[in-house]
C-alpha cells in the first residue's frame, strides 16, 4: 500500500491518499497535537501526540483512537502485533554506505531480543544501529510536495496512522 501525504496549510494540516483516493485528512488540534479522520465513511478520528509516556521526545509520538492506544512510536522505535519495527533502519545484506539516500526504510527486528518499545532499555537503544532487520516499508519526501509512505502488509491495518505519524514526524519537526 502507498500513501501520499500533502500539506494543506498549516504544518499539521494535510491529506492523505492512497492510489488517488482521499483517504483521510490531519488536522491542527491544540498547540503540539493534530488529529487524523478517516475518509472511509467510519467517521473515526485519532488523535497524535508527540507526548509518549508523559515526556515529549525526538521523533516519539502516539497514537489514541478515543482514549485508547494505538500504536506508539519512541525514539524511532513502535511494536505492533508482537513485533518491534525501527523508522531509519537497514535491512538485512544492505551496508551502511549502500543505504538509499533520502528514502527513510522501515525495517521489522526479527532478531530482536524484545516484542516490546517499553521493553527496550536505555543501552540497547544506544546500539539501535547495529541491527538490521526485514524491510516493511519506505519513507520518502516532505509534506509540501508529498510526503510517500509505502508500506508492506505487515502494517496493513495500522497504514494510515503510521503515515501520518510519519509526515509528522519528517515534515514538521
Amino acid at each position: 500500500m502507498e500513501f501520499i501525504v500533502r500539506r494543506t496549510g498549516d504544518p499539521r494540516e494535510a491529506q492523505i491518499t492512497e492510489g488517488g483516493q482521499l483517504v483521510g485528512q490531519l488536522k491542527k488540534d491544540g498547540d503540539k497535537t493534530a488529529i487524523l479522520r478517516t475518509e472511509d465513511g467510519s467517521g473515526r478520528v485519532l488523535q497524535l501526540n508527540p507526548r509518549v509516556d508523559g515526556v515529549i521526545s525526538a521523533f516519539s509520538s502516539a497514537v489514541y483512537d478515543n482514549e485508547n492506544l494505538v500504536f506508539k512510536i519512541k525514539s524511532g522505535l513502535f511494536s505492533h502485533n508482537g513485533k518491534v519495527y525501527m523508522f531509519k533502519g537497514l535491512p538485512e545484506g544492505v551496508s551502511m554506505s549502500g543505504h538509499l539516500n533520502g528514502t527513510k526504510v522501515i525495517i521489522r527486528l526479527d532478531e530482536f531480543p524484545y516484542q516490546d518499545v517499553d521493553q527496550v532499555d536505555r543501552e540497547t537503544r544506544e546500539k539501535l544501529l547495529r541491527y538490521r532487520g526485514i524491510e516493511v516499508g519506505r519513507v520518502s519526501g516532505l509534506g509540501t510536495r508529498g510526503h510517500k509512505v509505502v508500506l508492506h502488509d505487515d502494517l496493513l491495518d495500522i497504514g494510515l496512522p503510521l503515515s501520518a505519524v510519519s509526515y509528522l514526524l519528517y515534515s514538521t519537526g
